[in-house]
């Protein structure tokens, strides 16, 4: 009995202990946590059977209507396409030319365990930057905005998951939207997509403004992500944005701005609005940039081996004893220490902190 109060005691000390570390963290509302439908990323669910039905009658539509078409509709239809393909090209050939690094794949599945994706899952070998977007949409509570969108994102637009990485809401709350966390590929950035994360701001910034709870997540979130990715907000970075003047050879323009920009910066688009665009992001520079000075992008090879690396050090306790003795407890005490670690398995973000929880969470469980 004696050894039983000193076990829960000792997870009562390491808990509040790491309590009182991670309680000023960033929390990131994963996926699993607002019920997101994986089956829409699922290319053999009933979502996505209908929609290859629907797009083979279309296509069966389009044969009919083109063989109705004039020879001389056909021919401007093929320039139209031939132009827009070499337009393609050469921004892919510029791309791959110039910045191979910022735009390689580090890894790519068509499988999620046992599902076959509708899309690959990419992942990118750095990230090197961060644009941030608006809904410009506003609604009225965050789940069923969460959910529309990422229903709308996958089905409606086909596109099989939601652009962005994360998102922020009204108040406080950020969620992770685009699957697979650390280094995956979003949607959102056309030609800076392979090296940048996307964040998407709740609201229509032509008639708001960014809360303060807004700005602080925002904050918080940036400075997570620097961290994590090893971002340098000091060092300017190029971005690619796509041209239409002639001079403009290879159909797309580069430009330096630092590491966090806003979608009007790379893309002819009023996203975010005025109310907003001139005044976050020199903020969060000023507030940010010495604490990120000298940092340089780490690659999601080194990141991995770094947690393989670390991994084998974390023998602080004998696991066995410790699981031994968890149930030997009285089991509400059991219920209250494994609903105390996964509470701070959602909360911590640190990566050494998550496999600490989570060696200790599979040594007890």
């Amino acid at each position: 009995m004696k050894m039983s109060k000193i076990l829960l005691l000792f997870f009562v000390i390491l808990i509040s202990t790491w309590n009182i570390y991670a309680s000023d963290k960033l929390k990131i509302i994963s996926r699993s946590e607002w019920w997101a439908d994986e089956s829409y990323r699922d290319q053999n669910s009933s979502f996505w059977k209908n929609i290859f039905t629907k797009r083979a009658q279309n296509a069966a539509a389009w044969k009919k209507t083109w063989a109705s078409l004039s020879q001389a509709r056909k021919n401007e239809i093929t320039e139209e396409n031939r132009i827009a393909n070499l337009k393609f090209s050469k921004m892919n050939a510029y791309l791959t030319n110039n910045y191979y690094n910022d735009i390689k794949l580090a890894e790519s599945s068509k499988y999620e365990w046992d599902t076959k994706l509708v899309w690959k899952i990419n992942k990118t070998n750095y990230i090197k930057n961060i644009t941030i977007h608006h809904t410009y949409t506003e609604y009225k509570d965050s789940i069923s905005w969460v959910k529309s969108i990422y229903k709308y994102h996958a089905l409606s637009r086909q596109w099989w998951d939601i652009w962005y990485n994360y998102a922020i809401w009204y108040d406080w709350e950020v969620y992770e939207w685009r699957a697979w966390w650390d280094y995956v590929i979003g949607s959102h950035d056309t030609w800076n997509n392979r090296s940048t994360v996307g964040i998407v701001v709740m609201w229509d910034y032509d008639k708001r403004e960014l809360t303060d709870k807004q700005y602080r997540a925002l904050k918080k979130l940036v400075q997570f992500l620097t961290k994590k990715y090893w971002i340098d907000l000091n060092q300017k970075v190029h971005y690619h944005k796509e041209c239409f003047w002639s001079s403009c050879q290879n159909a797309l323009s580069t430009k330096m701005y630092y590491p966090i920009v806003w979608h009007k910066d790379w893309k002819e688009t009023s996203c975010p609005w005025f109310n907003i665009y001139e005044k976050i992001i020199p903020r969060l520079l000023s507030e940010l940039q010495e604490e990120t000075l000298g940092y340089q992008a780490i690659t999601l090879s080194k990141s991995k081996s770094q947690k393989a690396a670390y991994s084998q050090t974390v023998e602080w306790y004998n696991w066995e004893s410790i699981r031994v003795k968890f149930f030997s407890l009285p089991q509400v005490d059991q219920v209250r220490i494994l609903y105390k670690v996964k509470d701070f398995l959602k909360y911590e973000n640190w990566w050494k902190k998550d496999m600490l929880y989570q060696r200790l969470l599979e040594a007890i469980s």
